[in-house]
């Protein structure tokens, strides 16, 4: 038995992602907030919703764009980090962030639910998800991100 406390998943919803498109560093957000060891998490449903607006052109669709680059960019980086151990000594280590293979075809809500036990956090401005949740839960709004449910 391993007396190391496994890492925390913050799983994260589409709307957290959008707001890398008002210029938020969501994951610099979230990192200032948790004091534990923990990673990010994509849901496959998640990333298929955010890859849907991406199609449109519109503000929501740019913001999509913005926020599929990044969130691909640190799954990426976090797998290199994996294999080569490797950090530069004079950048601070950057939280992992792992994408969640699985069907496209369940509501990005209803996987969110299905996947977040009691020690996930997710992160979410949509209120009636966040009434489902047993779990902690981040709320993300337009000025910032908060828990609502310890």
């Amino acid at each position: 038995m391993s007396l190391l406390k496994a890492k925390t998943k913050v799983l994260l919803d589409t709307n957290a992602l959008l707001l890398f498109g008002q210029g938020r560093d969501v994951f610099a957000e979230i990192e200032a907030l948790l004091n534990e060891p923990f990673e990010f998490v994509v849901l496959e449903p998640v990333l298929a919703e955010v890859e849907k607006l991406a199609e449109k052109a519109s503000v929501d669709g740019r913001a999509a764009k913005l926020a599929l680059a990044l969130v691909k960019a640190r799954e990426r980086q976090s797998s290199e980090n994996v294999l080569s151990k490797l950090v530069s000594p004079s950048s601070k280590k950057r939280i992992p962030l792992k994408i969640v293979r699985g069907s496209r075809d369940v509501h990005a809500d209803d996987a969110l639910f299905a996947t977040a036990d009691g020690d996930a956090i997710v992160a979410t401005l949509d209120k009636g998800l966040q009434r489902r949740l047993k779990c902690r839960v981040l709320s993300v709004s337009k000025n910032r991100i908060s828990f609502i449910k310890p």
